[in-house]
């Protein structure tokens, strides 16, 4: 039944989509296409991520050490360090923080160039990766920078849930830094979860854990997801959508956030819509 909703909510599309759905509390599944190798734009930075975190356990790197961000590490794209002034030196961990939350590119540059795109790719492989790929041919075109697939985007949020990656300790870091996600325009778009909310008496419906990529006519997304006692992890892709802009409507962007909110339901119903969730008289965070 959800597989033929997510079809149907596919149908219009003009490009390519592809998604999976996995139930870790349950064991169910969903999905479309879910095998199609598609462009990963910038959830593979949660690969590189995880081999940070591999690194760090295995005592090659530090998560306090500082790096200097030089000028040659300019990076266009999404991301803050490209605004700043060279001669700042974040921490790897903050390095990871801004790579994952808003999806630094300068950062990641950092990260890639200290741990090499070889050693990340066999990290990758070694978790049963074996389709997704750091490809790192900058300025070119999407599949030029990471590919993957919806079943393997899944399987590695589903293998930091259940802290099966790594360590217990390196998981939980990688579910604090997912968890501050700042775009929520794909997975997050209509599910009940307030990325401001701060009311320590009154806790959300959700706690969402997730990381976006987007090129021009794509979209991807990959989140851990849990309420109501359920926990699921969900990859959505899209490629060759003909509406190639960046407006908060795109058209893929749309699409997977009327993906997610069909598993949400599916699998947590009975919670609010976000039009109903906060209410008006929650607590505010100035922007």
């Amino acid at each position: 039944m959800l597989d033929q909703a997510i079809a149907a909510a596919a149908a219009p599309f003009s490009g390519v989509f592809a998604c999976r759905a996995e139930n870790l509390t349950t064991g169910e599944t969903a999905g479309f296409d879910a095998d199609a190798l598609l462009p990963a734009a910038s959830t593979i930075k949660v690969g590189v991520m995880a081999a940070v975190y591999a690194a760090i356990e295995a005592g090659e790197m530090d998560p306090e050490e500082r790096i200097m961000v030089a000028a040659e590490h300019w990076r266009p794209g999404s991301g803050v360090l490209k605004e700043l002034a060279p001669g700042l030196a974040p921490t790897v961990a903050d390095l990871v923080r801004l790579m994952t939350v808003v999806s630094d590119n300068v950062a990641t540059l950092i990260l890639v160039e200290r741990l090499g795109v070889a050693r990340i790719n066999a990290a990758l492989r070694g978790w049963g990766l074996e389709q997704t790929t750091l490809v790192w041919d900058l300025d070119k075109g999407p599949r030029d920078y990471a590919v993957a697939t919806p079943r393997e985007l899944a399987r590695l949020m589903a293998l930091i849930a259940t802290d099966a990656i790594v360590s217990p300790n390196a998981c939980a870091a990688m579910r604090d830094h997912l968890a501050r996600q700042q775009y929520r325009d794909q997975i997050g778009r209509y599910l009940p979860f307030h990325p401001y909310w701060n009311d320590p008496h009154r806790p959300q419906p959700m706690a969402l854990m997730n990381k976006t990529g987007f090129q021009a006519a794509v979209r991807a997304d990959a989140a851990i997801m849990s309420a109501a006692g359920t926990v699921f992890v969900l990859a959505t892709m899209t490629e060759g959508s003909r509406d190639r802009g960046f407006a908060p409507e795109q058209e893929g962007a749309v699409l997977n956030g009327r993906v997610a909110r069909l598993v949400f339901d599916t699998w947590v119903p009975g919670l609010p819509h976000d039009e109903t969730w906060p209410s008006s008289d929650g607590p505010a965070v100035p922007s």
